[in-house]
């Protein structure tokens, strides 16, 4: 069965991101993909004769990300999908993928990188990517061959085969424009559609390869800021792993939109395409890697499978925050934590972080609206600025623990014992003590009562 990702409507179309067991595969056992499928927005069903309450526009295409090479490593399993994202001056969306599970015996099993599957692969090794697909690549990989089984393969149909209207077009509209709603194309357009739901080849990446990718841990959420730092124009992604960590990453820069005539076309003089990242800012960066879950704070429910599970990240760009949903709690993660720089220069300008700006008047600062001017940002890295001061403290007097946020987070809601500090009681334990307590006190008020009452005096 599909396991479904995300629901997009997009102009004329509504698309489907999912994963399933490829069919074009089955040689190679079960082997997961990604897909894209699109319907139209009016279909309505065919005729009572083919695909009746059946959508007719319905076709699916192959998601690719893969790191190209002599060997062509390839993550398979899609884990999340944004919203459509304005990426390089083009309307794209950003997609989460994972490598392949492991599953017993050498048939069925395919790891990261090899394939088809050599008998030695074993084992499949934990890995994930991000990857960013332009919507305008996506619309026309529907263009393209329809997908047919020969023998244990499957080829592109002869497109002198393919019925007029096409498949998947949308009634009223484009080479479908006399047909009035999906109930009236043709028979022989319908069961073509019924019988060639996939597509040829697949949809590659923007650039050819992925923004970002990570080895020996599972990313399962994804969300991301297109329009950061102060001129708008920084990628972030965060990302949430299995075992309770966020991780912060820099992607490829924006050209900033002074550089762009209206309308997006390239401004005189920039002989770079739209969608050209070959700048120095343009290489992948992680800024921070996050150990958010705490087992004794976040209690999850039984049967919640692994309670360190990030389940969802969402941006809150006005508090400048991102939620992070656990089983048993959701906790508030900063968007920047400058602070943990102190009043080291170096290191604040050698993060990178789009987030955080030097001032000299106050040192390393988040960055808002409402600054004076004269602040500095290093984001290309251009300065060989180093990253470490001696001596140099927080701005409460402390030296920064990077590995610990806890004390930037309290001022966000949520609290951490420190050393010494008393546990907090769990809600269930406080509730049973409760009730416990009116129970004993029910009891023992019942045996005074029995033991001082008076006999009857006969009369």
């Amino acid at each position: 069965e599909p396991h479904f990702v995300q629901v997009l409507p997009y102009g004329p179309y509504v698309y489907f991101f999912f994963r399933e067991v490829a069919v074009e595969l089955s040689a190679l056992g079960k082997v997961l993909v990604a897909r894209v499928a699109r319907v139209c927005r009016n279909d309505r069903g065919g005729s009572p004769r083919v695909l009746e309450r059946r959508w007719t526009s319905f076709l699916k295409v192959r998601l690719q990300c893969s790191v190209p090479g002599d060997t062509v490593f390839y993550f398979d399993v899609l884990e999340a999908v944004t919203p459509p994202q304005t990426l390089h001056g083009r309307p794209a969306v950003l997609a989460l993928f994972g490598t392949q599970p492991n599953r017993q015996g050498h048939g069925d099993v395919r790891t990261w990188g090899c394939y088809p599957v050599p008998p030695r692969c074993h084992r499949s090794i934990p890995g994930s990517a991000v990857c960013a697909f332009y919507l305008a690549d996506v619309e026309r990989s529907f263009e393209g061959p329809f997908a047919e089984p020969r023998g244990a393969t499957w080829t592109p149909v002869p497109e002198d085969r393919v019925p007029q209207p096409r498949p998947g077009c949308c009634a009223g509209m484009g080479p479908a424009a006399g047909v009035v709603t999906s109930g009236d194309f043709p028979d022989e357009t319908l069961v073509f559609a019924k019988e060639h739901p996939l597509l040829h080849g697949a949809v590659g990446p923007a650039g050819g390869q992925p923004l970002f990718t990570r080895t020996g841990t599972r990313l399962i959420q994804l969300a991301v800021d297109t329009g950061a730092g102060p001129r708008g124009n920084q990628t972030v992604l965060f990302l949430g792993a299995e075992d309770g960590r966020v991780l912060k990453v820099l992607a490829a820069a924006q050209r900033p939109e002074a550089t762009q005539s209206p309308g997006g076309t390239p401004a005189p003089g920039d002989t770079r395409e739209l969608g050209d990242s070959r700048d120095s800012s343009a290489k992948t960066l992680l800024l921070e890697e996050i150990s958010l879950y705490d087992a004794r704070r976040c209690w999850g429910p039984r049967g919640a499978g692994v309670p360190s599970r990030v389940l969802g990240l969402e941006l809150h760009l006005p508090g400048r925050e991102i939620i992070v949903a656990f089983a048993g709690c959701l906790m508030r993660l900063p968007l920047s934590r400058c602070a943990r720089h102190g009043s080291c220069r170096g290191s604040c300008l050698a993060a990178r972080d789009p987030y955080c700006v030097w001032l000299p008047s106050r040192g390393c600062v988040p960055f808002s609206e409402d600054l004076p001017s004269g602040f500095q940002q290093d984001m290309e890295g251009s300065l060989g600025i180093s990253g470490t001061c001696q001596g140099e403290v927080g701005e409460h007097g402390g030296r920064w623990e990077h590995g610990n946020i806890w004390g930037f987070l309290e001022t966000r809601g949520v609290r951490h014992p420190g050393t010494g500090a008393e546990a907090t009681v769990p809600v269930p334990v406080l509730v049973g003590c409760v009730l416990g307590a009116f129970a004993l006190g029910a009891l023992a008020t019942g045996l005074v009562a029995t033991c001082c009452q008076r006999p009857a005096v006969p009369k």
